[in-house]
């Protein structure tokens, strides 16, 4: 989980920390006066099932207590940190687009966004917003996302070679 990596992600956090939490060889101070994070103020409740690696469990469940909230709370808003930081979320996007994507077919999409990015001038596309792009203008329900894209990276490399 990337998100539990990043100092920035955990810096964000800090404001609601009643307890002292270390993270790498920094050492949050923690202060009981902070106001208790009331879950109903932060989202709409909407059941997410996720596993993750038991050390990660264990440091979602370091830094729940460290805010004195529950584990599913801690991880709301680790989620929701993690995905607010740009960085962050195009890193979990490329990872999954190299587990998901030959690289012969990542390479041709790095070259389509190159190109895009080039047209564009000073406007820069990423790799996320060019699969958003096809998932929202491929809306064939009859393929998965991942041969939607496939299909769509064939398609367009043409136009550029």
């Amino acid at each position: 989980m990337a998100a539990i990596n990043s100092r920035e992600c955990i810096v964000s956090l800090s404001m609601y920390f009643k307890r002292d939490y270390r993270h790498s060889n920094t050492i949050f101070r923690g202060d009981l006066e902070v106001e208790v994070i009331q879950k109903r103020n932060i989202i709409q409740k909407e059941r997410l099932h996720l596993r993750f690696k038991a050390s990660d469990h264990e440091r979602i469940s370091s830094l729940a207590y460290s805010m004195d909230c529950s584990i599913s709370l801690a991880t709301t808003m680790l989620l929701t940190s993690g995905i607010r930081n740009k960085e962050i979320f195009n890193e979990v996007v490329d990872s999954e687009l190299v587990r998901l994507l030959d690289p012969e077919r990542l390479k041709r999409l790095r070259i389509i966004q190159k190109y895009i990015n080039k047209l564009n001038g000073d406007s820069k596309i990423s790799i996320f917003q060019i699969v958003a792009y096809v998932a929202h203008e491929v809306v064939d329900t009859t393929k998965t996302m991942h041969e939607k894209v496939n299909d769509w990276i064939d398609a367009n490399i043409k136009n550029i070679e």
